[in-house]
């Protein structure tokens, strides 16, 4: 009942938000503007059905992968670290708050002076999303049950036996909640960085050049279908790491 409330409810946001769009699209009357849902739609169908599209898309994907694996394997080294040395806590800590208050546009400015236009957006994607993954990871090792760690020192259990049976435990949910909130903005920041970097192939290569030549339906269509993949995939990313959580605590 719960979830077929769920799903009533973003069925019903969702027609909301397409009547207002149409109502406010009609009153102004000006397609450059705010073009129809209609039009936007008709735009949406000829890109689904390019091949010059989806070949610009898998190069954003493909970013997407590339960007969402090295900031979770750095993210978990380096929170991993912080999570065992005080040392490494306070050494990362000016870095990744410098990273968390620099606008992103900043970071792909100056890195448009360092590397190739098709490398620019992972790198900026990997700076933005690394304090994240290492706060979570970190997080999991402040987490530990206290009573759990002193009853390790009481039964003398080694370094190895503890961050196997009691720290990593209390880890792994931080990691996979770290992971899902990686991915959500890993799809931002790489199209932010493609649209101004303007790599060969890349979706936001397509928003930049629409947007120049005035085509708003285009820049929105495009939007649109990056909106959906990366919810879809979100959501999904999401329904895996739930179930995987639950199966651990099933196991505990």
């Amino acid at each position: 009942m719960k979830k077929l409330r769920t799903i009533s409810a973003y069925i019903l946001s969702l027609v909301v938000i397409v009547v207002v769009w149409f109502v406010v699209a009609r009153i102004i009357n000006a397609p450059l503007i705010l073009p129809t849902p209609a039009n936007v739609f008709a735009v949406t169908t000829g890109l689904v059905k390019s091949p010059v599209f989806w070949r610009a898309f898998a190069y954003t994907f493909l970013r997407v992968i590339i960007s969402f694996a090295v900031t979770v394997l750095l993210g978990t080294v380096f929170g991993i670290g912080a999570g065992f040395s005080r040392f490494f806590h306070d050494f990362f800590e000016l870095p990744l708050a410098i990273i968390r208050a620099t606008p992103v546009v900043a970071f792909i400015l100056i890195a448009l002076f360092w590397f190739k236009s098709g490398t620019v957006p992972v790198f900026v994607s990997v700076l933005m999303t690394l304090p994240i993954m290492t706060t979570a990871v970190a997080n999991g090792f402040y987490k530990t049950d206290e009573k759990l760690l002193v009853m390790a020192h009481v039964f003398k259990l080694s370094r190895r036996q503890i961050f196997r049976y009691i720290q990593l435990p209390s880890l792994v949910p931080f990691f996979l909640n770290g992971m899902v909130s990686t991915f959500g903005l890993t799809w931002k920041v790489v199209a932010a960085g493609e649209v101004l970097s303007l790599p060969k192939y890349a979706a936001g290569t397509m928003l930049q050049k629409a947007q120049v030549h005035l085509e708003t339906s285009t820049v929105m269509a495009v939007a649109i279908i990056l909106v959906i993949v990366s919810f879809v995939l979100e959501q999904l990313f999401m329904l895996a790491v739930k179930k995987l959580t639950a199966r651990m605590q099933v196991g505990v």
